[in-house]
């Protein structure tokens, strides 16, 4: 439990950081673009890459996988049955709340409780290759068809999942890890050192984000649906990874890794997906934050209840 408070102290010390240099305005009106755009493009590749290659591909990509992919969809599933049968809400709300449900900050959030709480960036890694290859061009292509005229089709979704700097990473990293290929420690450091870049500025920015924004506005029509969102993201989700993880075998540490993973507040990337298609906005945003405070009760929960 001491692991859990130390980790996420870090955490938020650095989140505050972040506020108050958007407070200050020392970064300028684009601060938290260029950082953003730093760690996806340059910094998160780089930890991925890093991870894969000091972790075994095996283990990466068995029960951890098969555990948040079923946590993961089960849990977005979960939500549109929910939605639908218990409300009037369709379309953008419905697909918005699913998706604010059940995926998790792997990036921002994933690799600082990875490495804090659980002493080991790799343990992100699974949730992210599932979240980056499968989970989010399947709801990117369910948003881009309730909004959009025209379908990008399934050359238009490859195309993005190729032009995913994470993705990239992740296969190099695969293949490297697959066929034992050792890097000279000279082409390594340069990397190594563009990845211990990321998590700091990762939160960084997500500080950056907090600074300015009003949640929970009653204008909105969203308190309902976000209090059910947080919910099912931070109670059921977790519960989902608990007895999936506990049918294929897990235990002890391996068992409360897995659901640390499913325990992490939701990620930016869906405020970014429903910024982008002008889809139900502020239910993402609020559902971030509302999320990503309440998961340091959930994870002492956890630690308390899974005894590690």
């Amino acid at each position: 439990m001491s692991g859990v408070l130390a980790g996420f102290f870090i955490v938020w010390a650095l989140i505050g950081v972040g506020w108050v240099v958007g407070r200050t305005g020392v970064l300028g009106p684009h601060g938290r673009y260029v950082l953003n755009r730093t760690t996806f493009f340059v910094a998160s590749p780089a930890l991925v890459l890093v991870g894969l290659l000091q972790s075994d591909p095996t283990e990466v990509l068995s029960t951890p996988m098969a555990v948040a992919a079923t946590a993961g969809l089960s849990t977005g599933l979960l939500m549109v049955l929910v939605l639908r049968l218990l409300t009037k809400r369709r379309g953008r709300d419905l697909v918005v709340g699913a998706i604010s449900s059940s995926v998790v900050n792997g990036a921002n959030m994933g690799f600082p409780i990875a490495a804090y709480v659980l002493g080991d960036i790799s343990h992100a890694i699974p949730v992210i290759l599932f979240q980056q290859a499968i989970y989010t061009p399947l709801y990117l292509f369910v948003l881009h068809s309730i909004t959009q005229e025209k379908s990008p089709g399934l050359m238009g979704v490859a195309r993005s999942i190729g032009a995913n700097p994470t993705i990239i990473a992740s296969a190099v990293g695969l293949v490297l890890s697959l066929a034992g290929v050792q890097l000279p420690e000279v082409v390594l450091e340069p990397v190594r050192s563009l990845a211990d870049m990321a998590i700091p500025a990762m939160l960084l920015a997500y500080g950056l984000s907090l600074y300015g924004s009003k949640p929970l506005a009653k204008d909105d029509g969203y308190r309902g649906l976000i209090a059910l969102a947080s919910g099912t993201k931070l109670l059921v989700m977790p519960a989902i990874a608990l007895g999936v993880g506990l049918l294929l075998g897990l235990r002890g540490q391996s068992l409360y890794e897995v659901v640390v993973m499913a325990a992490l507040p939701t990620a930016q990337n869906v405020y970014v997906a429903a910024a982008r298609y002008q889809a139900a906005e502020n239910l993402a945003r609020d559902t971030v934050l509302i999320t990503t405070i309440g998961t340091v009760f959930v994870l002492l929960l956890l630690s308390a209840v899974l005894g590690v």
